[in-house]
């Protein structure tokens, strides 16, 4: 968001100039240009995630051109509360500048999280072991993409992340909690590269394509960050046409390093990989994770999903193989909340290895 008002200053004195920027000619007929707004879901969304709980949010989610040959752009306001006291507000953008030449993408947020701590490893919350805490966190992630090749974007992003970790009050014997620190704030903040291969039909349900991408994330006290430590994340989509249905399929995988923080390490379940896993049961320096969906229409605005995955995480990507497999299973429901901009309003139910999980949320899992 301060990028696009740093954009904005920068071009306001002439008015001409911005026109052009977003991809509009101003000596052009009217009749020729494009239309800007193109639809708006407004929605309350039930809540119902084995992390947080349940509960309910509204999302605001307008979608609009900025220019005649530039895909949807949209901007996406959220608030949210939950049945375990967890609650959150944020706002993401996802901006296509000059015919999808420049992307400009980012959100900002801020949660108050209230679950269970099971520690790190595969065998993390052996036997119910668990710890109740609160965590408060505020997140500034802006990132500039440019088009280098066909449909290959290169480019910066920025990543600031503040939490605060506590406790829950009661949590732990007297004797114990005496000698703990009442919270722990740690600051991250870095730079890193991503690069992304993106040849979908839609950003919001595609139907054949891929989406390539690699992120890094270098946090260094040199940018305001407490610790200095690296991330690495890996994650590529396809998408195809099968029957009445679209087949898609996933792969993630994660790496970070010895120094990273608890909040920072690879969450299994996190971007649903996979969906039927409490995000942040399973952590840990490496992860990998792949998954299988068929999309398909039922009637009207109504369609179904189908899915399955596998994953593991571990010390490493040279032990993984010793670890347990983290299977995932499951089904779903789709309504078509907005033709234009193909975004559906989603319900999935899935079944992990500690057992099932049930998902309402806006857009595809992946």
């Amino acid at each position: 968001m301060l990028l696009l008002s740093a954009a904005h200053a920068s071009l306001a004195a002439d008015p001409a100039l911005f026109s052009k920027e977003m991809g509009v000619d101003p000596s052009e007929p009217a009749v020729a240009r494009a239309r800007v707004f193109e639809d708006v879901v407004v929605a309350p969304i039930p809540i119902s995630n084995p992390t947080v709980g349940s509960g309910l949010a509204v999302m605001v989610m307008p979608f609009y051109h900025l220019g005649p040959e530039s895909p949807l752009s949209n901007t996406a306001l959220a608030a949210g509360l939950t049945s375990s006291g967890s609650w959150g507000v944020g706002v993401a953008q996802s901006t296509r500048l000059r015919g999808d030449k420049l992307r400009l993408d980012g959100f900002l947020g801020y949660v108050d999280l209230r679950y269970r701590f099971y520690g790190t490893g595969a065998d993390a919350g052996t036997g119910g072991t668990s710890v109740p805490i609160i965590q408060k966190a505020t997140a500034f992630a802006p990132e500039l993409l440019y088009q280098v090749a066909a449909r290959t974007f290169v480019g910066l992003r920025y990543r600031g992340v503040r939490v605060e970790t506590a406790l829950e009050s009661g949590s732990l014997p007297p004797a114990i909690a005496e000698v703990l620190p009442s919270s722990i704030t740690i600051t991250s903040s870095g730079f890193g590269p991503r690069a992304t291969l993106d040849t979908r039909d839609n950003d919001m349900n595609p139907a054949s394509g891929m989406l390539v991408d690699l992120r890094a994330n270098f946090a260094d006290q040199a940018f305001g960050s407490d610790l200095n430590y690296e991330m690495y994340e890996l994650s590529g989509n396809y998408y195809r046409r099968a029957g009445p249905g679209v087949i898609a399929l996933r792969g993630y995988s994660c790496k970070v390093s010895d120094s990273a923080p608890l909040f920072d390490l690879c969450l299994f379940g996190a971007n649903n990989d996979l969906r039927g896993y409490e995000v942040g049961r399973y952590r840990d320096r490496a992860m990998v994770a792949a998954q299988a969906e068929y999309r398909f229409p039922v009637a009207g605005r109504w369609g179904g999903v189908v899915f399955g995955g596998w994953g593991k995480v571990a010390r490493s990507f040279d032990t993984m193989g010793d670890e347990p497999d983290l299977p995932s299973v499951g089904f779903g429901v789709r309504w078509l909340a907005s033709e234009k901009a193909r975004v559906n309003l989603s319900v999935d139910v899935a079944r992990g290895r500690d057992g099932g999980s049930v998902y309402v949320y806006v857009k595809e899992s992946f």
